[in-house]
């Protein structure tokens, strides 16, 4: 079987999506960490409330961490997709299909770390949601 280019184009409007959502959520994450930031450095705040936006502020970081290595994969699919297709053009059918597999599953690898990521922050809701009860 042959790839044909509009078989590589499926992964092309998927990728800025990814970007688009990945980055949302990385601008609310740096909003709240910039937040936590001015809090911290206020002279009025009490020791325990500062702990408690410390512990957050670690728990922020773990989750921007995971939404960089999802941008990252997210780049790197877009990379070997592009070079998916100058392999079509150069008529490399074989390394067309090895990097178009490789650039499905590292998309599948994006996917995956933002999953994780997803976890980790509705963890922190069902914990907000246990001290509000």
């Amino acid at each position: 079987m042959d790839l044909e280019y509009s078989t590589i184009a499926l992964l092309f409007p998927a990728i800025p999506l990814m970007f688009l959502v990945y980055g949302n959520t990385s601008a609310g994450i740096g909003a709240r960490l910039r937040e936590i930031l001015e809090k911290v450095l206020q002279d009025d705040v009490a020791d325990d409330v500062r702990q408690r936006l410390r512990g957050e502020a670690v728990y922020l970081s773990k989750r921007l961490t995971l939404l960089r290595l999802a941008q990252m994969f997210s780049g790197l699919t877009f990379l070997i997709n592009i070079g998916c297709v100058f392999s079509i053009y150069a008529g490399e059918q074989v390394l067309a299909h090895a990097l178009f597999a490789c650039a499905v599953a590292v998309m599948m690898t994006s996917i995956t770390t933002y999953l994780v990521e997803i976890s980790l922050s509705v963890k922190a809701v069902h914990t907000v949601m246990n001290k509000i009860k």
